[in-house]
């Protein structure tokens, strides 16, 4: 027996020397004794100690979710240089996969040690555990990889979607609340998951139903008067992660609502509460919260909480933190942007397509080098192809001497009244431009004259993974070519590598497995028979090019409109306004193009 060790203390000490874990079984120990157990530990020699770590990781997949918690907790207290070393030397990892504890675990050491993060990963795309799944994302969110719930909602798309019913019915999985999240668009929230994760909520006694409506609930922001009553009950209650989870749903309810509750929160017996509580005041921003703060801070004495007051001190002091504040409560209404897929419902609002356009290319270098490799080139009924608000119509109208008409054609009419509306401001252009409202595949029929210039800027093809469309609208723009025509396309320059094309990976679910943007990119790009998936001729490839927004603010409202909720408060933590896109120019001939044609059909 060790000198200084009670009894129970010895007992621990001789139970794991002997690899007696089956105690640490029986109960999810509390933190006080956990933290005892590691103290006992880091008392053994280091060859022991390294010994009995690495029996007790080993163990995890033997046991239930009681030992799981209990072994992370301990190892949580230990160097995290002796557990992820010994966690390294661990045979056979997958089978640790299913480790809700060991998952947590990575998060709250902060470590961003590859081999941790290839593990983290690894979890998210192959455990069979939704709590651990769940659980490896946040703690990559943690160590600074990405963001979870992206991650989750890429990693559930790449599995299997099911339906809003099936997830709404099994609430307590925690792949349905990312299933519920990644179905929602402002009409289903309001008309079917409001109402129903409401009844659920009020209704239930589950813990991990509760816990999970409060994450929705905080997420969506769906507080109302009998939610609020319920989530004041539950903060009394015994299981900490859901008291934790009550102040998440709460956290940007209406503040007169919030305010008297969070102040009475300050003062409870619970460190766990006054800390959240404290948090929480972050979103009020307001005087009151900063003497009632201050009034704390000179009685609090537990270290955690003085920590929470301090921070949010300071952050409502910040004179720009309530701008910050404000932008972050607007992004919160798009969860998952507009840009969804590969189909055009983000393409609706010219107002917002307009700023994100003019923004593209700023000094137009890829339409200047097309205008000079015109030449002399006599230009007759120049045609923009989806012309979106009109930046490459307004471009020929300024730089290019045309004979004919010039067009702007696009299957949205929003688009085109958009357009149409300016072309009567700038009432010089008003006789030689026309706005179509066509889609690409019409033209021929709608269009009566033809063009020896037809151009289009990330507008051709409309959906490029579909190869058989590509070559269809490829003919119409063949049919609507005089003889001595070129067509010309702006896009990418299908590497994908660019920080925009990181923005998709991150925040578009799509079918793509990678375990990073690279892999990403390079599936993508073998999916496409380059260029533009239908033969056309690279003119230029390699442009890089900014996406530039005039302000911060633009920035976070236009990319989080797209992109989404994750989107737009990663732009606010970055303050973010710039982003390299990878661009390429292709070049055809009226004949090039009947031979690209004539190819394809013979081919099959």
């Amino acid at each position: 027996m060790k000198n200084g060790l009670s009894k129970e203390d010895q007992r621990i000490i001789d139970n794991i020397s002997l690899d007696n874990f089956d105690f640490l079984n029986k109960a999810i120990y509390s933190e006080r004794e956990l933290l005892r157990i590691s103290q006992l530990l880091m008392q053994e020699g280091e060859e022991s100690r390294r010994t009995i770590v690495s029996n007790l990781i080993d163990r995890i997949a033997s046991y239930d979710k009681k030992y799981d918690w209990n072994i992370a907790s301990i190892l949580q207290h230990l160097p995290t240089d002796l557990v992820i070393g010994i966690f390294k030397e661990v045979k056979n990892t997958p089978r640790l996969y299913n480790s809700i504890g060991l998952a947590w675990l990575f998060g709250e050491f902060n470590r961003k040690d590859q081999f941790v993060v290839d593990f983290l990963y690894a979890v998210v795309n192959y455990s069979t555990n939704s709590n651990a799944w769940w659980r490896a994302a946040f703690s990559l969110e943690n160590i600074g990889v990405e963001e979870a719930v992206n991650l989750l909602k890429r990693s559930l798309k790449i599995g299997r979607i099911r339906s809003l019913k099936y997830y709404l019915n099994n609430v307590s999985d925690k792949k349905s609340i990312i299933g519920i999240l990644t179905l929602s668009n402002v009409d289903n929230i309001q008309k079917i998951i409001y109402p129903a994760i409401k009844k659920l909520f009020l209704k239930s006694n589950d813990c991990d139903v509760l816990v999970n409506c409060c994450w929705i609930i905080g997420r969506l922001n769906l507080v109302d008067k009998q939610i609020f009553d319920k989530l004041k009950k539950l903060v009394k209650h015994k299981n900490y992660e859901l008291k934790y989870y009550t102040f998440f749903a709460l956290q940007y309810s209406d503040v007169e609502l919030l305010k008297p509750f969070l102040e009475r929160a300050l003062f409870d017996g619970d460190p766990l509460i006054r800390k959240m509580a404290c948090r929480s005041m972050r979103n009020m921003a307001h005087d009151n919260a900063l003497e009632t703060l201050h009034k704390i801070l000179d009685i609090e004495t537990e270290t955690s909480v003085i920590s929470e007051i301090s921070k949010t001190i300071y952050f409502l002091l910040n004179p720009d933190y309530k701008n910050q504040l404000n932008l972050e409560i607007s992004s919160h209404k798009n969860e998952n942007g507009l840009i969804i897929d590969e189909s055009d419902k983000w393409y609706k609002d010219p107002a917002i397509y307009n700023l994100f356009s003019e923004s593209e290319d700023p000094e137009n270098i890829c339409f200047d080098l097309i205008h000079r490799m015109l030449g002399s080139k006599r230009v007759i009924n120049p045609i923009d192809v989806a012309t979106g608000t009109g930046r490459t119509l307004w471009q020929i109208l300024k730089k290019i001497k045309y004979e004919g008409q010039a067009f702007g054609v696009d299957s949205s009419k929003g688009m085109c009244d958009f357009v149409e509306k300016n072309i009567k401001r700038e009432r010089k252009f008003i006789n030689k431009v026309s706005v179509i409202h066509s889609n690409i595949l019409k033209l021929p029929k709608v269009l009566k004259v033809k063009s020896n210039f037809v151009i289009s800027s990330f507008g051709f093809p409309s959906h490029i993974s579909d190869k058989e469309l590509c070559i269809h609208e490829l003919k119409a723009i063949y049919e609507i070519l005089r003889d001595d025509g070129i067509f010309v396309t702006i896009g990418w320059d299908e590497t994908f590598n660019d920080e925009l094309n990181n923005m998709w990976f991150k925040y578009i679910p799509d079918t793509i497995r990678a375990k990073d943007f690279d892999e990403w990119r390079t599936i993508r790009s073998e999916k496409i028979d380059s260029p533009r998936n239908c033969g056309l001729t690279w003119l230029k490839r390699g442009i890089i090019v900014p996406l530039q927004f005039s302000s911060f603010k633009e920035s976070a409202m236009v990319m989080g409109y797209l992109f989404g909720r994750d989107a737009a408060q990663n732009i606010i933590y970055r303050h973010q306004k710039n982003w390299t896109m990878a661009m390429g120019i292709t070049l055809n001939t009226k004949e090039e193009i009947r031979q690209i044609i004539h190819n394809y059909e013979k081919r099959g």
